[in-house]
C-alpha cells in the first residue's frame, strides 16, 4: 500500500512539482510504496522542498485507488490542496485562496 504525507494539525495531503515517467513535471502527491521507507524519507524529502516544520508531517496510509484520486482531484493544479478526512476515509480539495 502507497504512504503520503499528511499534516498533523490541518490534514493536508503534501502535494508538490513531481517528475514522471517520461521526464514531465506535474503538480501531485508525493508517495513512498512502504511505511518504513515513506518514515526514512519523509524528513529529509520534507527539507529539500524547504518545508520548515517537516517534523509536522507523517505518513498515511491509502489504497492505490486513493492515491490516484490524489492525482485526479489535483487536476495539475497547484492553486489546489488536498485534506483529509480520517472520520470518513475519503479526499476534499481546496482551491487555495492566495493563488499560490
Amino acid at each position: 500500500m502507497p504512504y503520503v504525507l499528511k499534516h498533523n494539525l490541518t490534514s493536508q495531503i503534501y502535494t508538490c512539482t513531481l517528475i514522471n515517467g517520461y521526464r514531465l513535471p506535474y503538480y501531485g502527491t508525493k508517495y513512498w510504496d512502504d511505511e518504513d521507507t515513506a518514515a526514512a524519507e519523509a524528513l529529509p524529502f520534507l527539507l529539500a522542498q524547504s518545508v520548515d516544520n517537516g517534523e509536522a508531517w507523517e505518513p498515511l496510509e491509502l489504497t492505490e485507488n486513493q492515491l490516484k484520486m490524489c492525482n485526479v482531484k489535483l487536476k495539475n493544479d497547484p492553486q489546489l490542496s488536498l485534506y483529509w478526512d480520517d472520520e470518513n476515509r475519503t479526499l476534499r480539495v481546496s482551491a487555495s485562496p492566495s493563488g499560490s
